[in-house]
């Protein structure tokens, strides 16, 4: 019941909240098909257009990963009955799954998450059913489960190590001939086409993933100034201290090595380069198994303490979500009452776009429209205006190959800063523009509020040096 009650939330939400910059950036994917993109693995890509016969509608789009979302809080319940032959557990788990306390997940939004955190709870409870029952249907579903996790996200490897490190331990070397062998198998196969994709496209994803993504520094503690990195280092401590009582102390080594080696590593990589608190999402999905267990061990006083302190910031995240789905004129009664403070928490700017996107159309004419933002040329391309992506970013091959840069005696370009302050773009447009005149400053609202600001130029005679 509470899976339905949270996804029944889910679908509002989805329905009434455009999609964000990310999300329109895999909508593109989706409509270029691959084993592979410059970014990611190509799960979220394919489960956005398993649904595109519904339209492009944000529901639609963000359909699939709803239901990824619900997998996983069912997995996970089933993955701590299977630990510890017990019902409760199972609830337990489901609802720690179910109020995490990340806004992405209350939207349901259309991002390599809902595979990921599914495959990795259908891992977890394949692997625990696996090692109490085996069958071979679980070794099965536990190949294409980790198959799955890495074809989200790089980070599932994180998974497919924790369950090898696990099964190594002399007392559980027999689940290798029960099955883990053959699910591994499994999953090399389905990984093989990333692989080969990844080759004939001079391995693109793999410099993205390990050069490009997050740049490695020398290191310093300075780096923590880093609100992301902190963040991290810090969701990392209290997970350690969780796990210590839900997994350490009553020895759930299969949830211990899937829990808590990945983010102790990203952790210390923090001194080395930026991170984000997302990268240990997998698992806190284990986690979430574990502190299912435990709570369902708890006297009743307990188990309401700590239902409570889950609900809070469960309620925060939802009350948040659902606020951006409210109409704009209440949207606007609120911020106003509030004295501009529910901006912080509350207010998006993603409801710009679709009017940026009129704006510009009726504004180029016809011209080409360039970008060096992703965020610009995928709100765009959604909403029916196709813009080519100019710049050195590492996605820049991979959109010029679907859409080319068309060169016309003028062309518009749209940024989020002046050309002063985007340094690069304006060196290259300098470079390939016979002239250069400032086109308009557009400014829009939402809600009553300043939402966001573009800067137009016209770029007139463009030449091959603009790409």
């Amino acid at each position: 019941m509470a899976i339905l009650v949270v996804s029944a939330i889910r679908l509002v939400i989805a329905a009434r909240y455009p999609l964000t910059a990310d999300e329109t950036y895999y909508w593109v994917w989706s409509k270029h098909l691959a084993y592979g993109y410059t970014d990611h693995p190509p799960m979220v890509a394919w489960l956005i257009a398993l649904t595109s016969a519904l339209g492009n509608s944000p529901l639609a789009v963000r359909l699939p990963f709803i239901v990824c979302e619900a997998v996983a809080a069912y997995a996970a319940g089933r993955a701590a009955i299977t630990l510890s032959d017990n019902p409760r557990a199972g609830i337990a788990a489901t609802l720690a799954v179910l109020l995490i306390p990340q806004g992405r997940l209350a939207v349901g939004e259309a991002l390599p998450d809902g595979p990921y955190l599914a495959s990795w709870a259908l891992a977890l409870w394949c692997a625990a059913q696996l090692a109490k029952r085996p069958a071979r249907e679980f070794a099965l579903l536990l190949g294409i489960a980790m198959g799955g996790a890495i074809l989200a996200r790089f980070f599932g490897w994180a998974l497919i190590v924790g369950i090898i490190l696990y099964a190594l331990a002399p007392s559980r070397r027999a689940l290798w001939r029960q099955g883990l062998f053959a699910a591994l198998l499994i999953a090399a196969i389905l990984y093989a086409p990333f692989i080969l994709w990844n080759a004939s496209h001079n391995w693109s994803n793999i410099a993205f993933t390990f050069a490009n993504r997050q740049p490695m520094h020398g290191f310093s503690a300075q780096r923590l100034a880093v609100v992301t990195s902190l963040r991290l280092i810090a969701f990392t401590a209290l997970l350690w201290i969780v796990a210590y009582f839900t997994i350490i102390r009553p020895r759930y080594p299969l949830l211990g090595w899937t829990a808590l080696p990945f983010p102790t590593v990203v952790a210390l990589l923090s001194f080395f380069q930026t991170t984000e608190s997302y990268y240990i999402l997998g698992p806190l999905i284990s986690l979430c198994v574990a502190i299912g267990i435990a709570y369902a061990r708890q006297t009743a006083h307990w188990r309401r303490g700590l239902l409570i302190a889950g609900l809070v910031p469960a309620a925060y995240t939802v009350l948040s979500a659902l606020f951006v789905a409210l109409p704009e004129t209440v949207q606007a009664q609120a911020l106003d009452r509030s004295g501009g403070a529910l901006k912080g928490p509350f207010f998006s700017e993603v409801f710009v776009f679709a009017p940026l996107s009129a704006d510009v159309k009726r504004l180029s004419a016809g011209a080409p429209i360039l970008t060096n933002r992703l965020e610009i040329a995928s709100e765009l391309t959604y909403h029916g205006v196709h813009s080519s992506i100019v710049g050195g970013a590492p996605q820049v091959p991979q959109w010029t190959v679907w859409y080319g840069v068309t060169l016309t005696p003028r062309a518009l370009v749209v940024t989020f800063d002046t050309l002063t302050q985007e340094a690069d773009l304006g060196i290259r447009l300098t470079a390939a523009c016979a002239r250069m005149r400032p086109g308009p400053i557009l400014h829009y609202h939402f809600a009553g509020l300043n939402a966001a600001t573009f800067y137009t130029t016209w770029c007139e005679r463009p030449n091959e040096k603009a790409h």
